[in-house]
């Protein structure tokens, strides 16, 4: 189980706010057929996975956001996890985030991937 998460995200989904950036920001971009209802993001070496990051907001396939961390964060090994309307959650663990700028999930009906950029 992950511990409670610390990090302050800002989600842009559409539009333009303009934030200071973090070495982790990066674009999260749904290519997984599928709607994504739930958003994690937590440190490696937390026990908690914290708040829903999309809070009442869907990630739709084809969309794309982007998640920026508070300026002050200074972790680089992150885990994700999604969740569909359903529950059904696919995890990835030890994401250097201060690495890529871009995630793309995928999903072929049976195995889950991720493209880094």
């Amino acid at each position: 189980m992950k511990r409670l998460l610390l990090a302050v995200f800002v989600l842009i989904c559409a539009g333009s706010i303009s934030a200071q950036n973090s070495k982790q920001d990066f674009t999260l971009v749904n290519s997984t057929g599928v709607e994504i209802h739930q958003v994690y993001i937590s440190p490696h070496d937390s026990d908690d996975w914290g708040e829903d990051i999309l809070g009442r907001d869907v990630l739709e396939n084809g969309q794309e956001c982007d998640i920026q961390f508070h300026p002050k964060e200074d972790v680089c090994m992150w885990d994700l996890r999604i969740s569909d309307k359903d529950g059904n959650a696919i995890e990835w663990e030890n994401i250097d985030l201060c690495k890529w700028a871009k995630i793309t999930l995928k999903y072929d009906g049976q195995t889950a991937t991720a493209e880094f950029e």
